[in-house]
């Protein structure tokens, strides 16, 4: 487990400190607790856009990335629902430099209409070349919008449409920004070649006279409980049909969030797994098939997507997958099948930990959702899971009543 010491200074802002002498580098990793769910429905993109205007300048720090170059530093950034997150790895001794760039960056930004009216077109591209103009660029977008009927979930981070981001203006990036690029709605991860009460220094007084700002109310519209099959059929110029399902899951900190994971491993990742045997090996109606899930703070979803086999209809694919899952008969055990994808669990997490600046991001993810500690442990959380909880599951999962289908056919492709 690794080890950390935290603290919060009186500004609100949590500070948790990594140390490893055993590499030369540092890390400065900052998260802001906020996403594309806490847009307005009629102004989406917004968190996304707030990263990339991160990166024009703050008041004393007008070329942010030509600062971070001049000591070798790399650094970047990704938006997610939930939260937005920020990293700089450099040589250790420069820490500081991050940490006074960083803190400049949190005290007041540039505001250069100029930078904005670049950012937003160049997210804008962004939307179009990744989501528009891609082969299967809108499938998540389409599903989400098909099984979210309420909460913000329902767009992406990248937003609903363009003209959400070509409406941002100045007041919208500054209040969006005051709101919640705050210390008192940040986590801050320092690791690597570093000593606690000298980092500590350094983030007092970097960020220690940074004001705090009033958050809003964080009140996300729950789903209903869903009790009929959703179906949305869509034609796009593709090379072939998508079948994406989905059915509603438990949140990030629910109980069963780790059985969720073991079961999208157990039936849907890798070649052993249980659907790729049943419908690409054995049956051949698909070319390939997965299974993933949502690691969400609000409720996710399960998803099994596959590529139906030349010549098998979508419909056909659909049916013999939907004969399949809701009438899954549970083996009498799968005690080995268990354990196998417990050990790649723990392999992943491993891996994980290899590098300094994943440990850094791990803990600032971590502490934002809810505490650093609860996902040092979770190589227990996984092994903790019991067949009888993954066959509670998997009789409350697979659904019908719950299920939400996206058929994406190749335009004109005939069966």
């Amino acid at each position: 487990m690794l080890n950390i010491k935290k603290t919060t200074l009186s500004n609100g802002l949590r500070v948790l400190v990594h140390e490893d002498h055993t590499t030369p580098l540092a890390v400065c990793n900052i998260v802001y607790n906020v996403g594309s769910r806490d847009e307005d429905s009629n102004c989406t993109g917004l968190a996304h856009l707030m990263e990339h205007f991160m990166f024009t300048g703050s008041k004393n720090v007008l070329n942010y990335d030509t600062a971070l170059q001049k000591v070798g530093a790399i650094n970047n950034a990704y938006t997610c629902q939930d939260h937005t997150n920020y990293y700089v790895v450099l040589p250790a001794n420069n820490l500081e430099t991050a940490l006074w760039i960083e803190s400049d960056r949190m005290l007041e930004l540039a505001f250069r209409q100029e930078s904005l009216d670049i950012q937003k077109q160049v997210v804008i591209e962004e939307f179009k070349e990744h989501y528009l103009n891609r082969p299967y660029g809108d499938l998540m977008m389409l599903m989400h919008q098909m099984t979210y009927e309420r909460h913000p979930y329902q767009w992406l981070p990248i937003g609903k449409k363009t003209e959400h981001i070509a409406q941002v203006d100045m007041g919208i990036i500054k209040d969006f920004y005051y709101t919640y690029y705050r210390p008192n709605n940040a986590v801050l991860v320092v690791a690597g070649n570093v000593h606690y009460d000298e980092v500590i220094a350094m983030v007092e007084k970097w960020f220690g006279d940074i004001p705090v700002s009033e958050l809003p109310t964080r009140n996300y519209p729950a789903e209903k409980e869903q009790t009929a099959s959703r179906l949305l059929t869509v034609e796009r110029e593709v090379p072939s049909d998508v079948l994406l399902k989905a059915w509603p899951m438990c949140n990030r900190m629910h109980p069963d969030y780790y059985a969720y994971d073991l079961i999208s491993d157990m039936f849907g990742t890798g070649h052993s797994s249980y659907l790729y045997k049943e419908f690409v090996t054995d049956r051949k109606l698909f070319t390939d098939i997965s299974a993933s899930i949502m690691g969400s703070c609000d409720n996710g979803l399960f998803y099994v997507s596959g590529r139906p086999t030349e010549g098998v209809s979508i419909e056909e694919a659909d049916d013999a997958l939907c004969q399949y899952l809701f009438h899954y008969q549970e083996s009498e055990t799968f005690a080995h099948d268990l354990q196998k994808v417990k050990n790649r669990a723990e392999s992943i997490l491993l891996n994980n930990e290899i590098k300094i600046d994943d440990r850094a991001s791990n803990l600032a993810v971590g502490e934002t959702i809810s505490n650093a500690e609860y996902f040092l442990d979770e190589r227990q959380h996984y092994f903790d899971v019991t067949e009888e909880q993954m066959k509670r599951i998997i009789r409350d999962l697979f659904v019908e009543e719950k299920s939400n289908t996206l058929r994406y056919k190749a335009e004109g492709r005939r069966q």
